[in-house]
C-alpha cells in the first residue's frame, strides 16, 4: 500500500500562508481597536479640560423665605443645564433639574422649597464636542445656609 501526501514544501508553504493571513487579520483589528479608544480618550481628556479650566460659576444668593437661589456664570463656556442637590439637616438629597446660564451671566431660580435645608449643591453641565450635554462632576458649587 502506498499512501500520498502533501509534500514537505507545499505544508511549509501553506502553514507559511496562513500564519501571514492571521496575522493580517489580528493587525487590522488591533489597529481598528487603538485607533478608536484613542480617540475616546482624546475625547473625554478635552471635556474634563474643558470643565476644569472653562468653566468658572458661584452661588452668590440664597434666600430661605423666598425660596430663591442665584448664582452667577464666571467662565467663558455657557452652562447648558444646572443640578441642585438640596441637602436637608438628617442628610437627604433633593436632586431638582433647571436650565442652565449663557457666559457671563447671572440667573436667579425661583421655586425651591428650603425650609429644613442645610447646604445646597450646584452641579454645571456643558455642551459636549460630539453629543449632548457632559456633566462636570467635579465643578460643584457648595453654599451653607440653615432655613
Amino acid at each position: 500500500m502506498q499512501k500520498k501526501g502533501i509534500s514537505p514544501l507545499i505544508a511549509t508553504v501553506l502553514l507559511i500562508g496562513f500564519s501571514v493571513a492571521l496575522a493580517a487579520v489580528v493587525i487590522t483589528w488591533g489597529l481598528d481597536y487603538v485607533k478608536g479608544t484613542t480617540a475616546d480618550v482624546g475625547q473625554k481628556t478635552e471635556e474634563a479640560l474643558k470643565c476644569a479650566t472653562q468653566l468658572d460659576f458661584e452661588i452668590t444668593n440664597m434666600d430661605c423665605v423666598a425660596g430663591t437661589v442665584t448664582i452667577q456664570n464666571n467662565g467663558v463656556l455657557d452652562i447648558t443645564n444646572i443640578t441642585f442637590r438640596l441637602v436637608a439637616g438628617a442628610g437627604d438629597i433633593t436632586p431638582e433639574g433647571r436650565d442652565g446660564i449663557a457666559s457671563l451671566g447671572v440667573r436667579q431660580y425661583t421655586g425651591f422649597a428650603l425650609a429644613g435645608v442645610s447646604r445646597i449643591e450646584v452641579i454645571a453641565w456643558i455642551q459636549g464636542t460630539n453629543q449632548g450635554a457632559i456633566l462636570c462632576k467635579d465643578a460643584v458649587e457648595e453654599y451653607t445656609a440653615n432655613c
